[in-house]
Protein backbone atom coordinates (compact mmCIF):
# COMPACT_ATOMS: atom_id res chain seq x y z
CA UNK A 1 0.00 0.00 0.00
CA UNK A 2 1.31 3.47 -0.96
CA UNK A 3 0.72 6.15 1.70
CA UNK A 4 1.28 9.80 0.74
CA UNK A 5 0.70 13.15 2.44
CA UNK A 6 0.00 15.89 -0.11
CA UNK A 7 0.22 19.51 1.06
CA UNK A 8 -1.05 22.50 -0.90
CA UNK A 9 0.07 25.82 0.63
CA UNK A 10 -1.11 29.18 -0.69
CA UNK A 11 -1.07 32.73 0.63
CA UNK A 12 -4.40 32.27 2.41
CA UNK A 13 -4.77 28.58 3.09
CA UNK A 14 -3.05 25.26 3.78
CA UNK A 15 -4.68 22.01 2.66
CA UNK A 16 -3.49 18.51 3.48
CA UNK A 17 -4.79 15.29 1.92
CA UNK A 18 -3.94 11.77 3.03
CA UNK A 19 -3.78 9.28 0.15
CA UNK A 20 -3.73 5.50 0.52
CA UNK A 21 -3.21 3.77 -2.82
CA UNK A 22 -4.39 6.92 -4.57
CA UNK A 23 -7.63 7.15 -2.55
CA UNK A 24 -8.27 10.12 -0.23
CA UNK A 25 -8.68 8.84 3.32
CA UNK A 26 -8.37 12.19 5.09
CA UNK A 27 -8.54 15.91 4.38
CA UNK A 28 -7.46 18.80 6.60
CA UNK A 29 -7.80 22.50 5.94
CA UNK A 30 -6.53 25.62 7.72
CA UNK A 31 -7.22 29.18 6.67
CA UNK A 32 -4.48 31.46 7.85
CA UNK A 33 -6.85 34.28 8.78
CA UNK A 34 -9.01 31.98 10.94
CA UNK A 35 -6.93 29.09 12.25
CA UNK A 36 -8.65 26.45 14.33
CA UNK A 37 -8.17 26.55 18.09
CA UNK A 38 -8.05 22.84 18.97
CA UNK A 39 -5.00 22.19 21.15
CA UNK A 40 -4.66 25.84 22.17
CA UNK A 41 -4.33 26.55 25.89
CA UNK A 42 -6.06 29.56 27.45
CA UNK A 43 -6.42 31.29 30.75
CA UNK A 44 -10.20 31.63 30.88
CA UNK A 45 -12.84 32.96 33.22
CA UNK A 46 -16.04 31.14 34.20
CA UNK A 47 -19.01 33.25 33.14
CA UNK A 48 -21.87 30.88 33.95
CA UNK A 49 -22.33 27.65 35.91
CA UNK A 50 -25.28 25.42 34.93
CA UNK A 51 -25.92 22.66 37.52
CA UNK A 52 -28.79 21.29 35.41
CA UNK A 53 -26.37 20.63 32.54
CA UNK A 54 -23.45 19.58 34.76
CA UNK A 55 -21.44 22.18 32.85
CA UNK A 56 -20.17 25.72 32.74
CA UNK A 57 -19.45 28.33 30.10
CA UNK A 58 -16.00 29.87 30.06
CA UNK A 59 -14.84 33.05 28.36
CA UNK A 60 -11.54 32.37 26.57
CA UNK A 61 -11.67 35.39 24.27
CA UNK A 62 -13.54 33.81 21.36
CA UNK A 63 -16.81 35.05 19.87
CA UNK A 64 -18.86 32.50 21.83
CA UNK A 65 -18.25 31.30 25.38
CA UNK A 66 -16.75 27.79 25.44
CA UNK A 67 -18.39 24.72 27.01
CA UNK A 68 -16.80 22.86 29.94
CA UNK A 69 -18.37 19.66 31.29
CA UNK A 70 -18.09 18.82 34.99
CA UNK A 71 -16.06 15.67 34.21
CA UNK A 72 -13.45 17.81 32.47
CA UNK A 73 -12.87 20.13 35.42
CA UNK A 74 -9.74 19.89 37.52
CA UNK A 75 -8.71 22.61 39.94
CA UNK A 76 -5.46 21.68 41.69
CA UNK A 77 -2.82 21.20 38.96
CA UNK A 78 -0.17 20.46 41.53
CA UNK A 79 -1.65 17.15 42.61
CA UNK A 80 -3.92 16.00 39.80
CA UNK A 81 -3.84 12.26 39.43
CA UNK A 82 -5.92 9.52 37.90
CA UNK A 83 -5.40 5.98 39.19
CA UNK A 84 -2.72 4.22 37.12
CA UNK A 85 -4.28 1.51 34.99
CA UNK A 86 -2.25 -1.30 33.46
CA UNK A 87 -5.13 -2.92 31.64
CA UNK A 88 -4.35 -2.75 27.92
CA UNK A 89 -8.02 -2.26 27.15
CA UNK A 90 -7.82 1.06 28.92
CA UNK A 91 -4.89 2.29 26.83
CA UNK A 92 -5.33 5.23 24.52
CA UNK A 93 -5.46 5.45 20.77
CA UNK A 94 -2.59 7.17 19.01
CA UNK A 95 -4.62 10.30 18.34
CA UNK A 96 -2.12 12.89 19.61
CA UNK A 97 -3.96 13.09 22.89
CA UNK A 98 -7.07 14.91 21.68
CA UNK A 99 -10.19 13.24 22.99
CA UNK A 100 -8.18 10.73 25.00
CA UNK A 101 -10.18 11.39 28.17
CA UNK A 102 -13.53 10.46 26.59
CA UNK A 103 -13.43 6.79 27.61
CA UNK A 104 -12.27 7.51 31.14
CA UNK A 105 -14.82 10.31 31.43
CA UNK A 106 -17.60 7.88 30.55
CA UNK A 107 -16.28 5.38 33.10
CA UNK A 108 -16.20 7.96 35.88
CA UNK A 109 -19.31 9.91 34.77
CA UNK A 110 -21.09 9.31 38.05
CA UNK A 111 -18.06 9.83 40.28
CA UNK A 112 -17.20 13.49 39.80
CA UNK A 113 -18.53 16.18 42.18
CA UNK A 114 -21.35 18.49 41.04
CA UNK A 115 -20.15 21.31 38.83
CA UNK A 116 -21.19 23.96 41.38
CA UNK A 117 -18.88 22.35 43.96
CA UNK A 118 -15.90 22.41 41.60
CA UNK A 119 -15.98 25.92 40.14
CA UNK A 120 -17.71 29.25 40.68
CA UNK A 121 -18.70 32.10 38.40
CA UNK A 122 -15.86 34.58 37.99
CA UNK A 123 -13.21 31.95 38.71
CA UNK A 124 -10.07 31.81 36.52
CA UNK A 125 -9.26 28.47 34.87
CA UNK A 126 -6.42 27.03 32.80
CA UNK A 127 -8.15 25.20 29.93
CA UNK A 128 -7.41 23.55 26.60
CA UNK A 129 -9.68 23.38 23.54
CA UNK A 130 -10.67 19.84 22.49
CA UNK A 131 -13.23 20.80 19.81
CA UNK A 132 -13.41 23.84 17.56
CA UNK A 133 -16.62 25.91 17.56
CA UNK A 134 -19.11 24.16 15.28
CA UNK A 135 -22.11 25.94 13.75
CA UNK A 136 -23.91 27.67 16.65
CA UNK A 137 -21.95 25.88 19.37
CA UNK A 138 -18.91 27.28 21.13
CA UNK A 139 -15.63 25.44 21.58
CA UNK A 140 -15.37 22.42 23.90
CA UNK A 141 -12.87 22.65 26.75
CA UNK A 142 -11.04 20.47 29.24
CA UNK A 143 -8.94 21.31 32.28
CA UNK A 144 -6.90 18.14 31.63
CA UNK A 145 -4.08 19.61 29.55
CA UNK A 146 -2.21 17.53 26.96
CA UNK A 147 0.96 18.51 25.11
CA UNK A 148 1.70 16.31 22.08
CA UNK A 149 5.24 15.59 20.96
CA UNK A 150 6.50 13.28 18.25
CA UNK A 151 6.70 10.17 20.44
CA UNK A 152 4.78 11.10 23.58
CA UNK A 153 1.81 13.12 24.72
CA UNK A 154 2.53 14.70 28.11
CA UNK A 155 -0.43 15.12 30.49
CA UNK A 156 0.60 17.34 33.41
CA UNK A 157 -2.69 16.99 35.33
CA UNK A 158 -3.46 13.29 34.88
CA UNK A 159 -1.51 10.48 36.55
CA UNK A 160 -2.07 7.87 33.86
CA UNK A 161 0.17 6.13 31.31
CA UNK A 162 -1.41 4.94 28.05
CA UNK A 163 0.20 2.94 25.25
CA UNK A 164 -0.97 3.14 21.64
CA UNK A 165 -2.96 0.06 20.65
CA UNK A 166 -0.97 -0.01 17.41
CA UNK A 167 2.05 -1.23 19.38
CA UNK A 168 1.41 -4.99 19.51
CA UNK A 169 4.51 -6.46 21.14
CA UNK A 170 4.02 -7.17 24.85
CA UNK A 171 7.74 -6.74 25.54
CA UNK A 172 7.82 -3.40 23.76
CA UNK A 173 4.74 -2.22 25.63
CA UNK A 174 6.32 -3.15 28.95
CA UNK A 175 9.57 -1.41 27.99
CA UNK A 176 7.80 1.78 27.00
CA UNK A 177 5.56 1.78 30.07
CA UNK A 178 8.54 1.41 32.39
CA UNK A 179 10.47 4.16 30.60
CA UNK A 180 7.47 6.46 30.78
CA UNK A 181 6.91 5.72 34.48
CA UNK A 182 10.56 6.51 35.20
CA UNK A 183 10.55 9.76 33.19
CA UNK A 184 7.28 11.39 34.21
CA UNK A 185 7.17 13.66 37.24
CA UNK A 186 5.01 12.43 40.10
CA UNK A 187 1.32 13.12 39.55
CA UNK A 188 1.66 13.56 35.79
CA UNK A 189 0.93 11.18 32.95
CA UNK A 190 1.62 10.45 29.30
CA UNK A 191 0.45 8.62 26.22
CA UNK A 192 3.09 6.67 24.32
CA UNK A 193 2.40 7.13 20.62
CA UNK A 194 2.86 4.59 17.84
CA UNK A 195 5.91 6.51 16.63
CA UNK A 196 7.71 5.58 19.88
CA UNK A 197 7.90 1.89 18.98
CA UNK A 198 11.56 0.83 18.89
CA UNK A 199 12.82 4.33 19.70
CA UNK A 200 15.83 4.61 22.02
CA UNK A 201 15.26 5.71 25.61
CA UNK A 202 17.46 8.81 25.20
CA UNK A 203 15.22 10.12 22.41
CA UNK A 204 12.09 9.50 24.45
CA UNK A 205 13.71 11.22 27.43
CA UNK A 206 14.51 14.23 25.26
CA UNK A 207 10.92 14.35 24.00
CA UNK A 208 9.61 14.23 27.57
CA UNK A 209 11.98 16.99 28.75
CA UNK A 210 10.91 19.31 25.93
CA UNK A 211 7.24 18.80 26.80
CA UNK A 212 7.83 19.26 30.55
CA UNK A 213 9.69 22.52 29.91
CA UNK A 214 6.87 23.69 27.65
CA UNK A 215 4.33 22.95 30.39
CA UNK A 216 6.39 24.82 32.98
CA UNK A 217 6.46 27.88 30.72
CA UNK A 218 2.70 27.73 30.14
CA UNK A 219 1.94 27.29 33.84
CA UNK A 220 4.25 30.19 34.78
CA UNK A 221 2.45 32.43 32.26
CA UNK A 222 -0.91 31.51 33.77
CA UNK A 223 0.18 32.90 37.15
CA UNK A 224 0.55 36.41 35.72
CA UNK A 225 -1.93 38.42 33.71
CA UNK A 226 -5.70 38.62 33.42
CA UNK A 227 -8.03 36.31 31.46
CA UNK A 228 -9.21 35.73 28.88
CA UNK A 229 -5.93 35.23 27.04
CA UNK A 230 -4.09 32.71 24.90
CA UNK A 231 -1.15 31.01 26.62
CA UNK A 232 -0.11 28.43 24.01
CA UNK A 233 -0.83 28.13 20.29
CA UNK A 234 -0.54 24.69 18.71
CA UNK A 235 1.60 24.17 15.58
CA UNK A 236 0.28 25.26 12.20
CA UNK A 237 -1.38 22.60 10.03
CA UNK A 238 1.70 21.78 7.93
CA UNK A 239 3.87 20.99 10.97
CA UNK A 240 1.01 19.42 12.91
CA UNK A 241 0.25 17.06 10.02
CA UNK A 242 3.94 16.19 9.73
CA UNK A 243 4.14 15.43 13.45
CA UNK A 244 0.87 13.51 13.73
CA UNK A 245 0.37 11.84 10.33
CA UNK A 246 3.92 10.89 9.34
CA UNK A 247 3.65 7.31 10.55
CA UNK A 248 6.23 4.59 9.90
CA UNK A 249 4.30 3.42 6.82
CA UNK A 250 4.38 6.86 5.18
CA UNK A 251 6.12 6.68 1.81
CA UNK A 252 6.19 10.35 0.79
CA UNK A 253 5.28 13.79 2.07
CA UNK A 254 4.95 16.22 -0.86
CA UNK A 255 4.52 19.97 -0.42
CA UNK A 256 4.25 22.63 -3.13
CA UNK A 257 5.61 25.65 -1.22
CA UNK A 258 9.37 26.12 -0.76
CA UNK A 259 9.17 28.06 2.54
CA UNK A 260 6.87 25.45 4.04
CA UNK A 261 9.12 22.69 2.70
CA UNK A 262 12.12 24.26 4.46
CA UNK A 263 10.18 24.65 7.72
CA UNK A 264 9.11 21.01 7.55
CA UNK A 265 12.66 19.88 6.83
CA UNK A 266 13.97 21.87 9.79
CA UNK A 267 11.26 20.39 12.02
CA UNK A 268 11.85 16.84 10.77
CA UNK A 269 15.64 17.02 11.18
CA UNK A 270 15.18 18.13 14.80
CA UNK A 271 12.31 15.85 15.82
CA UNK A 272 12.16 12.87 13.43
CA UNK A 273 15.34 12.78 11.28
CA UNK A 274 14.67 9.36 9.74
CA UNK A 275 11.79 10.90 7.74
CA UNK A 276 13.93 13.57 6.07
CA UNK A 277 14.46 11.52 2.90
CA UNK A 278 10.71 11.12 2.42
CA UNK A 279 9.99 14.87 2.24
CA UNK A 280 9.70 16.25 -1.31
CA UNK A 281 9.19 19.68 -2.84
CA UNK A 282 6.63 19.49 -5.65
CA UNK A 283 7.82 21.14 -8.87
CA UNK A 284 5.22 19.88 -11.36
CA UNK A 285 3.43 22.15 -13.84
CA UNK A 286 -0.13 21.27 -12.76
CA UNK A 287 -1.44 22.40 -9.36
CA UNK A 288 -0.51 19.69 -6.85
CA UNK A 289 -4.12 18.78 -5.94
CA UNK A 290 -4.98 18.48 -9.65
CA UNK A 291 -1.94 16.29 -10.29
CA UNK A 292 -3.04 13.79 -7.63
CA UNK A 293 -6.76 13.93 -8.51
CA UNK A 294 -7.66 15.48 -5.16
CA UNK A 295 -9.39 18.64 -6.38
CA UNK A 296 -12.03 16.79 -8.37
CA UNK A 297 -12.67 14.36 -5.50
CA UNK A 298 -13.23 17.27 -3.10
CA UNK A 299 -15.72 18.82 -5.52
CA UNK A 300 -17.65 15.56 -5.65
CA UNK A 301 -17.59 15.39 -1.85
CA UNK A 302 -19.77 18.52 -1.73
CA UNK A 303 -22.52 16.92 -3.85
CA UNK A 304 -25.52 15.22 -2.27
CA UNK A 305 -25.07 12.26 -4.59
CA UNK A 306 -22.19 9.80 -4.43
CA UNK A 307 -22.04 7.18 -7.19
CA UNK A 308 -21.31 3.50 -6.58
CA UNK A 309 -19.15 1.45 -9.00
CA UNK A 310 -22.07 -0.81 -9.97
CA UNK A 311 -24.31 2.09 -11.08
CA UNK A 312 -26.16 2.59 -7.81
CA UNK A 313 -25.74 5.73 -5.74
CA UNK A 314 -26.04 7.31 -2.28
CA UNK A 315 -27.95 10.47 -1.42
CA UNK A 316 -26.34 12.19 1.58
CA UNK A 317 -28.36 14.94 3.31
CA UNK A 318 -26.93 16.92 6.24
CA UNK A 319 -29.32 18.70 8.62
CA UNK A 320 -28.91 20.48 11.95
CA UNK A 321 -29.88 17.36 13.92
CA UNK A 322 -28.55 14.45 11.85
CA UNK A 323 -27.25 13.18 8.53
CA UNK A 324 -29.42 10.85 6.45
CA UNK A 325 -28.05 8.49 3.80
CA UNK A 326 -30.33 6.84 1.26
CA UNK A 327 -29.19 3.99 -1.00
CA UNK A 328 -30.58 3.51 -4.52
CA UNK A 329 -29.87 0.82 -7.14
CA UNK A 330 -29.84 3.44 -9.92
CA UNK A 331 -28.72 1.89 -13.23
CA UNK A 332 -27.63 -1.38 -11.61
CA UNK A 333 -30.03 -4.18 -12.63
CA UNK A 334 -28.00 -7.19 -11.47
CA UNK A 335 -27.51 -10.52 -13.18
CA UNK A 336 -29.51 -13.07 -11.19
CA UNK A 337 -32.31 -12.26 -8.70
CA UNK A 338 -33.73 -9.01 -7.32
CA UNK A 339 -32.62 -9.98 -3.81
CA UNK A 340 -29.06 -10.56 -5.00
CA UNK A 341 -29.07 -7.17 -6.75
CA UNK A 342 -30.30 -5.40 -3.60
CA UNK A 343 -27.83 -7.16 -1.30
CA UNK A 344 -24.88 -6.46 -3.58
CA UNK A 345 -25.85 -2.77 -3.83
CA UNK A 346 -26.21 -2.50 -0.04
CA UNK A 347 -22.80 -4.11 0.58
CA UNK A 348 -21.19 -1.81 -1.95
CA UNK A 349 -22.95 1.13 -0.29
CA UNK A 350 -21.67 0.12 3.17
CA UNK A 351 -18.06 0.47 2.02
CA UNK A 352 -18.74 3.77 0.25
CA UNK A 353 -20.56 5.21 3.28
CA UNK A 354 -17.52 4.68 5.49
CA UNK A 355 -15.34 6.40 2.91
CA UNK A 356 -17.71 9.32 2.35
CA UNK A 357 -18.21 10.05 6.06
CA UNK A 358 -14.45 10.21 6.62
CA UNK A 359 -13.84 12.31 3.50
CA UNK A 360 -16.74 14.68 4.25
CA UNK A 361 -15.79 14.81 7.98
CA UNK A 362 -19.38 14.07 8.97
CA UNK A 363 -20.08 13.26 12.61
CA UNK A 364 -22.98 13.18 15.04
CA UNK A 365 -26.13 11.14 14.52
CA UNK A 366 -26.34 9.35 11.15
CA UNK A 367 -29.31 7.40 9.77
CA UNK A 368 -28.68 4.95 6.91
CA UNK A 369 -31.68 3.77 4.88
CA UNK A 370 -30.63 0.55 3.15
CA UNK A 371 -32.72 -0.93 0.36
CA UNK A 372 -35.22 -3.32 1.98
CA UNK A 373 -34.00 -6.91 2.29
CA UNK A 374 -36.26 -9.87 3.05
CA UNK A 375 -33.74 -12.44 4.28
CA UNK A 376 -32.04 -12.09 7.68
CA UNK A 377 -28.92 -13.69 6.22
CA UNK A 378 -28.66 -10.85 3.67
CA UNK A 379 -29.12 -8.26 6.42
CA UNK A 380 -26.29 -9.87 8.36
CA UNK A 381 -24.00 -9.74 5.31
CA UNK A 382 -24.68 -6.03 4.89
CA UNK A 383 -24.29 -5.28 8.61
CA UNK A 384 -21.00 -7.21 8.75
CA UNK A 385 -19.77 -5.27 5.69
CA UNK A 386 -20.71 -1.99 7.39
CA UNK A 387 -18.85 -2.92 10.58
CA UNK A 388 -15.80 -4.00 8.61
CA UNK A 389 -15.83 -0.75 6.61
CA UNK A 390 -15.72 1.31 9.83
CA UNK A 391 -13.20 -0.93 11.63
CA UNK A 392 -10.29 1.40 10.92
CA UNK A 393 -12.25 4.63 11.51
CA UNK A 394 -10.85 6.66 14.44
CA UNK A 395 -14.16 8.50 14.75
CA UNK A 396 -15.40 6.28 17.61
CA UNK A 397 -18.33 4.82 15.64
CA UNK A 398 -21.28 3.08 17.31
CA UNK A 399 -24.15 1.55 15.35
CA UNK A 400 -27.36 -0.41 15.79
CA UNK A 401 -28.24 -3.51 13.80
CA UNK A 402 -30.41 -3.18 10.68
CA UNK A 403 -34.02 -2.66 11.72
CA UNK A 404 -37.08 -4.28 10.15
CA UNK A 405 -37.41 -1.10 8.06
CA UNK A 406 -33.85 -1.36 6.73
CA UNK A 407 -32.52 1.47 8.91
CA UNK A 408 -29.21 1.67 10.79
CA UNK A 409 -28.71 4.35 13.43
CA UNK A 410 -25.11 5.24 14.13
CA UNK A 411 -23.04 7.93 15.81
CA UNK A 412 -19.62 9.13 14.81
CA UNK A 413 -17.54 11.44 16.96
CA UNK A 414 -17.70 15.01 15.67
CA UNK A 415 -14.51 16.98 16.34
CA UNK A 416 -14.71 19.68 13.67
CA UNK A 417 -16.94 21.20 11.04
CA UNK A 418 -17.91 18.98 8.14
CA UNK A 419 -16.40 19.60 4.72
CA UNK A 420 -19.64 21.26 3.58
CA UNK A 421 -19.73 23.54 6.64
CA UNK A 422 -16.08 24.41 6.13
CA UNK A 423 -16.15 25.13 2.40
CA UNK A 424 -19.72 26.31 1.80
CA UNK A 425 -22.11 28.97 3.05
CA UNK A 426 -25.87 29.29 3.23
CA UNK A 427 -27.52 29.81 -0.17
CA UNK A 428 -28.73 33.42 -0.43
CA UNK A 429 -31.73 32.30 -2.48
CA UNK A 430 -33.15 29.44 -0.43
CA UNK A 431 -31.81 30.52 2.99
CA UNK A 432 -30.47 27.06 3.66
CA UNK A 433 -33.73 25.19 2.92
CA UNK A 434 -32.35 23.64 -0.25
CA UNK A 435 -35.21 24.97 -2.40
CA UNK A 436 -37.18 28.12 -3.19
CA UNK A 437 -40.87 28.54 -3.90
CA UNK A 438 -41.67 28.06 -7.58
CA UNK A 439 -42.41 30.98 -9.90
CA UNK A 440 -46.00 29.66 -10.18
CA UNK A 441 -46.43 29.70 -6.38
CA UNK A 442 -44.97 33.21 -6.14
CA UNK A 443 -47.19 34.49 -8.98
CA UNK A 444 -50.36 33.30 -7.23
CA UNK A 445 -49.21 34.82 -3.94
CA UNK A 446 -48.49 38.16 -5.66
CA UNK A 447 -51.91 38.17 -7.38
CA UNK A 448 -53.59 37.69 -4.01
CA UNK A 449 -51.54 40.52 -2.48
CA UNK A 450 -52.29 42.80 -5.45
CA UNK A 451 -56.02 42.22 -4.98
CA UNK A 452 -55.73 43.20 -1.30
CA UNK A 453 -53.65 46.32 -2.02
CA UNK A 454 -55.89 47.50 -4.87
CA UNK A 455 -58.88 47.40 -2.55
CA UNK A 456 -57.04 49.56 0.01
CA UNK A 457 -55.78 52.40 -2.23
CA UNK A 458 -57.57 55.10 -4.16
CA UNK A 459 -54.66 55.47 -6.61
CA UNK A 460 -55.54 54.54 -10.19
CA UNK A 461 -52.04 53.17 -10.88
CA UNK A 462 -50.21 50.36 -9.00
CA UNK A 463 -46.58 49.26 -9.39
CA UNK A 464 -45.22 45.77 -8.78
CA UNK A 465 -41.46 45.20 -8.48
CA UNK A 466 -40.39 41.55 -8.55
CA UNK A 467 -37.59 39.25 -9.71
CA UNK A 468 -37.39 39.20 -13.56
CA UNK A 469 -38.50 35.53 -13.76
CA UNK A 470 -41.62 36.26 -11.70
CA UNK A 471 -42.35 39.44 -13.65
CA UNK A 472 -42.05 37.52 -16.94
CA UNK A 473 -44.48 34.85 -15.77
CA UNK A 474 -47.05 37.47 -14.72
CA UNK A 475 -46.82 39.15 -18.14
CA UNK A 476 -47.14 35.86 -20.05
CA UNK A 477 -48.69 32.81 -18.37
CA UNK A 478 -50.74 34.92 -15.92
CA UNK A 479 -51.60 37.74 -18.34
CA UNK A 480 -55.33 36.89 -18.31
CA UNK A 481 -55.41 36.89 -14.50
CA UNK A 482 -53.65 40.28 -14.40
CA UNK A 483 -56.12 41.80 -16.87
CA UNK A 484 -59.09 40.46 -14.89
CA UNK A 485 -57.60 41.92 -11.72
CA UNK A 486 -57.15 45.32 -13.37
CA UNK A 487 -60.69 45.29 -14.77
CA UNK A 488 -62.37 44.33 -11.49
CA UNK A 489 -60.43 46.96 -9.52
CA UNK A 490 -60.57 49.58 -12.30
CA UNK A 491 -56.82 50.15 -11.90
CA UNK A 492 -53.72 49.97 -14.08
CA UNK A 493 -50.85 47.66 -12.98
CA UNK A 494 -47.22 48.36 -13.97
CA UNK A 495 -44.94 45.30 -13.65
CA UNK A 496 -41.17 45.82 -13.29
CA UNK A 497 -38.58 43.08 -13.20
CA UNK A 498 -35.60 43.96 -10.96
CA UNK A 499 -32.61 41.62 -10.86
CA UNK A 500 -31.49 42.57 -7.34
CA UNK A 501 -34.69 41.21 -5.79
CA UNK A 502 -34.76 37.68 -4.39
CA UNK A 503 -37.17 35.33 -6.24
CA UNK A 504 -39.36 35.24 -3.12
CA UNK A 505 -39.31 39.02 -2.54
CA UNK A 506 -41.54 41.62 -4.20
CA UNK A 507 -42.76 45.18 -3.62
CA UNK A 508 -46.31 46.46 -4.24
CA UNK A 509 -46.77 50.23 -4.09
CA UNK A 510 -49.37 52.75 -5.29
CA UNK A 511 -48.59 55.05 -8.21
CA UNK A 512 -46.63 54.81 -11.44
CA UNK A 513 -42.99 53.54 -11.44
Amino acid sequence: MSNILVMNVSLNETRVAVLEDGVITGFHNERHASRGVVGNIYQGRVVRVLPGMEAAFVDIGLEKAAFLHASDVYQDHSSAEFPDDDDDDEDDDDDNGKGRHDGRRRRRRRNYPPIEEQIKEGQDLLVQVTKDPISTKGARLTCHISLPGRHLVFMPTVGHVGISRQIRSDNERKRLRKLCDDMRPQGTGAIVRTAAEGVRSEILQQDMEVLINLWNDIYAQSQNGKPPRLLHNDLNLALRATRDLAASDLDRLIVDDRDTYEHIMDFVERVMPRFAKRIELYVGRDPIFDAFGIEEELRRALDKRADLPSGGYLVIEQTEALTSIDINTGKFVGKTTLEETITRTNIEAAKEIAYQLKLRRIGGLIIIDFIDMQENSDKKKVYDALQEAFASDKGHVKMTEISEFGLVEMTRKRTSESLAQLLCEECPYCGGRGMTRSSETMSYEILRELKRQMELTKEHHMTLRAHPEIAKRLRREEADSVKLLERNANKKLHIRGEQHLHPEDYIVEPGKP
